[in-house]
């Protein structure tokens, strides 16, 4: 017993130092969506072409609100046509699809299909 809170004593400043961490992970667990997808009162198209929009889209991250990823950007890809996202690592590839999936919304312009 004597030697297993000997250990416990040792790993508690490191305990200490990850709480704010755990902190800030279970806040962002608890966190409320915007947008509840189980809602049935959204918009319900009957058919979907596929035309993809980005309408003079700004965007930052919620964690970094300081650092801007896109600045009215726009961007259509047709319905029906294949598109490339080609670009550095950081660059928005990602961001871009993220938004399309709804991941995240835009802090102002707008994500269109059809």
């Amino acid at each position: 017993m004597g030697m297993a809170a000997g250990m416990a004593g040792a790993i508690a400043p490191d305990l200490a130092k990850g709480k704010p961490a755990l902190i800030a992970i279970f806040k962002l667990i608890d966190q409320k969506p915007k947008i509840d997808a189980d809602d049935p009162s959204g918009l319900k198209p009957s058919s979907v072409a596929g035309e993809i929009e980005l309408r003079e889209v700004s965007f930052t991250y919620p964690a970094r609100p300081d650092v801007r990823i896109f600045e009215r950007l726009n961007l259509t890809i047709s319905a029906g046509k294949t598109a490339a996202l080609v670009g550095g690592s950081g660059s928005g590839k990602s961001t871009i699809i993220s938004l399309i999936e709804r991941f995240y919304d835009p802090d102002s312009g707008q994500v269109l299909l059809d």
